[in-house]
């Protein structure tokens, strides 16, 4: 492979892995627990699994009975 494929694949395998970081769901830490933003699922009010839990801080978007969030608290 000469130099231009090699710095082909560079840019492509960066360019995914920066996409990938951008929107996969991310972990924050929330006043006393690590929780993880997502927009597309939310673990309900009463969950009591020892995990991080999926959240979101935008009510309109979360459905009625799963977690909510106050964005400004997030760490």
């Amino acid at each position: 492979m000469d130099i231009i494929e090699t710095l082909i694949l560079v840019g492509i395998f960066s360019v995914i892995g920066f996409v990938n970081d951008k929107t996969k769901p991310q972990k924050y830490y929330y006043e006393d627990r690590i929780v993880t933003v997502y927009k597309k699922y939310q673990c309900p009010k009463y969950c009591e699994v020892d995990h991080y839990h999926y959240v979101y801080y935008d009510s309109t978007i979360v459905g009625h009975g799963n977690m909510c969030i106050d964005k400004d608290k997030l760490g």
